[in-house]
């Protein structure tokens, strides 16, 4: 699609351009009690969704199941990335959104969605920009390379000084402004059940149960789902991913797929359902249970451990000094998503041979002492049989990297840093698994955000974005810094243009007047 019909796309929307060639005179106004726009999920899609939407001139219904509005913003990162933004500019980076694009289509395997990833990466400038307007204030370093995913080819990762909380406070601060001036409703511990049909198939609202657990019938002229994805919804990754299912979510519980589920009963085709990231990292103790979330495993550049990282079958499996895209391929690689990290006496009395983050040789000695995260035996076999693995098979791997070392050969995973041989005891190891951060399935969309079947057919008057379609069509197969946030903002600001646009020319028939 060339650049000015994605654009025209953008503005109108597939539908609502339909709308306008079939409708002479606008009855758009003709159902005083319904919302123009109605928003499922306050978070950081569903506002600038509702602030665009609001400022268009539409009446907005935004509703969240939680008693909060932010989303994941509370306890998110709040990565965005952009080329060309005015920050960027200042620091006289050359850059261009046809670079990032490319960068994302490399770090994505060549997997995400062409015009989706073309969208976001074109108009994340501006996001950027606007964020930096209504107040967000953003590290003095940023623009950065971020070391936990493969890195672009010029730094382009915007992070806010307390992080996604720097975006969330002007967020919330534009969101009440348009409250007070009128026209938008938020309704908040307000549950989404599922959408509402009219006879021809087409969107007009949303059935929900509000803080006094009634059921009520929200109607809309259009719904945008904004729910979030489905990381805290254990049913449905065993359904579609079930290899992740002992991975520690670490997003808030409210993530449960609702406006998945909804679109797919209307008939929505659903992407990247297979394809569910769980990044290394999290500790976990002798149990087989996660430990807090900042519990974590160092990594590179910061962090070039001395040990070396042990599968269940008893085998290396990685250079544990990798690339974050090559450690997480070789992760969801293993039957399952867990390994060791083994160490000896030496490289724990070394300084800066702490491997967990943030943890001081207090509270390394403290954990080995009470023997619930970190073992520590006297012989491998001993660790071996604490360990439940074949004693043979981990004392070979130990003698094949003792050797190695020993007569200068190269390792076989390529690893050059810190090679130390494991000698003496007594020896340590102790458990790592997997996180899930944000889900990469979702809704099928149209490069006008509109919500598809398995035909690719536009659902008349639905639209999704945000988590909601997943970040696999942004990210393909792999984790591109920046881009989950920044484009669920940005594609939150395009919809509510789009969204409204077909709302004013959308015939409503007055039998189909209802309160909410």
């Amino acid at each position: 699609m060339k650049r000015r019909e994605l654009l025209k796309a953008t503005v109108l929307g597939s539908s609502a351009a339909l709308a306008v060639m079939n409708t002479k005179n606008s009855n758009a106004h003709e159902a005083n009690d319904q919302a123009d726009v109605l928003i499922v999920g306050a978070g950081n899609a569903g506002i600038p969704a509702a602030i665009e939407a609001s400022d268009m001139g539409a009446k907005v219904i935004l509703i969240d199941k939680n008693a909060f509005v932010g989303g994941m913003l509370i306890v998110s990162g709040g990565h965005i990335s952009g080329a060309n933004a005015k920050i960027q500019m200042r620091k006289n980076i050359k850059d261009s959104y046809e670079k990032h694009y490319q960068d994302a289509m490399r770090i994505g395997k060549y997997k995400a969605d062409s015009e989706l990833l073309a969208l976001a990466t074109e108009h994340a400038a501006s996001m950027v920009d606007w964020l930096e307007k209504i107040g967000v204030e953003f590290t003095d370093e940023s623009p950065i390379l971020v070391d936990d995913h493969d890195h672009y080819s010029v730094p382009r990762t915007y992070v806010g000084v307390n992080l996604a909380r720097s975006l969330l406070g002007p967020l919330k601060k534009e969101l009440d402004k348009r409250i007070k001036r009128g026209g938008l409703d938020l309704k908040l511990e307000t549950k989404a059940l599922h959408l509402l049909q009219d006879d021809n198939k087409e969107i007009i609202g949303v059935k929900v149960r509000n803080k006094n657990g009634d059921a009520l019938d929200i109607f809309a002229k259009t719904v945008i789902l904004a729910s979030g994805g489905y990381g805290a919804n254990k049913d449905m990754q065993k359904k579609f991913n079930p290899k992740v299912v002992s991975a520690k979510w670490v997003g808030l519980p409210h993530a449960t797929g609702d406006g998945i589920n909804m679109a797919q009963k209307v008939g929505a085709s659903l992407s990247y359902m297979d394809h569910l990231i769980s990044y290394p990292g999290t500790v976990f103790d002798l149990k087989g249970v996660p430990t807090e979330i900042s519990t974590r495993l160092q990594f590179p550049p910061k962090h070039f451990t001395q040990s070396i990282w042990i599968n269940k079958k008893g085998r290396r499996f990685v250079n544990e000094h990798t690339t974050p895209d090559n450690r997480e391929v070789a992760f969801l690689d293993q039957e399952e998503l867990f390994f060791y990290v083994l160490f000896d006496a030496r490289m724990r009395t070394e300084r800066d041979s702490l491997d967990i983050r943030n943890w001081s040789s207090k509270e390394m000695d403290q954990a080995i002492n009470e023997g619930n995260v970190i073992i520590k035996t006297d012989t491998i076999d001993q660790l071996a049989g604490k360990l439940k693995i074949n004693p043979t098979r981990l004392s070979e791997t130990i003698l094949k990297y003792n050797t190695a070392i020993d007569s200068n050969q190269n390792d076989e995973f390529g690893r050059k840093e810190k090679r130390l041989k494991i000698l003496q005891p007594p020896y340590y190891a102790f458990g790592v698994g997997g996180s899930v951060l944000n889900t990469h399935g979702g809704i099928s969309i149209n490069s006008s955000l509109e919500v598809i079947d398995e035909n690719s057919r536009v659902i008349p008057g639905l639209y999704a974005i945000g988590e909601t379609i997943g970040n696999g069509h942004l990210m393909g197969e792999g984790v591109v810094s920046g881009m989950s946030v920044g484009p669920a903002i940005t594609f939150g600001r395009m919809v509510a243009k789009t969204a409204f646009r077909y709302a004013q020319n959308k015939h409503v028939s007055k039998k189909n007047q209802k309160p909410y």
